[in-house]
């Protein structure tokens, strides 16, 4: 059994909440057997003027009403949920003549199987054996310079581009999310979050506090939130959990 655990916070210096995020059930029969998915997502929108909440709730909107079938076609559904997503909040944007758009993180999960894939900066990470260890890669300007060795975390950490994206749902016709395939181990969590999060904490500090907290889902979303707020939220703050 899968327990999660979802909270978002609109932070210390934001006035609304551009970020969205699902936790979803699914239950799948095929030839008169029970398949049991989750759907975690986690959307940072972007665009102002509410075009960022609408895109951010359009993300979530459309993976729960996407054809529960894609689920169970691995990879190849996946990518038509995306697409599928993508053009929507792609079409949406040219009708109310904005340019908006967002980050995805998400995940689909089975039993002790799972793929994530993202867009943008929102982040996935797995909690084993107390050790934090990100599985996304950032679809940044700064993860580009930090690939290439041009600047340090530490440097990275203030640099005035740091949160410029180079990839996002719905801003083109076409998007191309990063996808991992992972097994899971029992007792491992999976962190999925929006920048709000990891650039207000370091990877160690988020490491620390789910320690601290290990054992409730509860608790260590709430901590990781406020862990954000009290270095000065300075952006929307949201977090899912998934214990397997």
């Amino acid at each position: 059994m899968i327990k999660t655990f979802g909270i978002s916070d609109v932070g210390m210096k934001r006035k609304n909440n551009e970020d969205a995020y699902l936790i979803e059930r699914v239950d799948i029969y095929e030839n008169g057997k029970k398949r049991i998915f989750y759907v975690l997502v986690v959307a940072d929108g972007m665009g102002g003027h509410a075009a960022g909440e609408v895109a951010s709730g359009m993300v979530v909107e459309r993976f729960t009403a996407a054809p529960l079938t894609y689920l169970a076609g691995k990879l190849d559904g996946i990518k038509k949920i995306i697409e599928f997503v993508n053009r929507k909040v792609y079409e949406k944007s040219k009708k109310m003549d904005k340019k908006m758009g967002t980050t995805l993180v998400a995940a689909i999960l089975e039993g002790h199987r799972g793929f994530i894939f993202n867009v943008g900066d929102s982040r996935a990470y797995l909690f084993r054996n107390d050790k934090l260890t990100r599985i996304t890669h950032d679809h940044s300007v700064i993860q580009e310079m930090l690939d290439k060795n041009v600047i340090t975390e530490e440097e990275a950490r203030t640099h005035p581009q740091r949160h410029v994206i180079t990839m996002a749902v719905g801003t083109k016709e076409k998007v191309e999310p990063d996808m991992y395939p992972l097994k899971f181990q029992s007792g491992d969590v999976l962190l999925m979050c929006s920048d709000g999060v990891h650039d207000m904490l370091t990877d160690e500090e988020i490491e620390k506090i789910m320690i601290k907290n290990k054992g409730n889902l509860a608790n260590m979303g709430k901590a990781i939130i406020k862990g954000a707020n009290d270095h000065g939220g300075k952006d929307n703050i949201t977090v899912v959990l998934a214990e397997l």
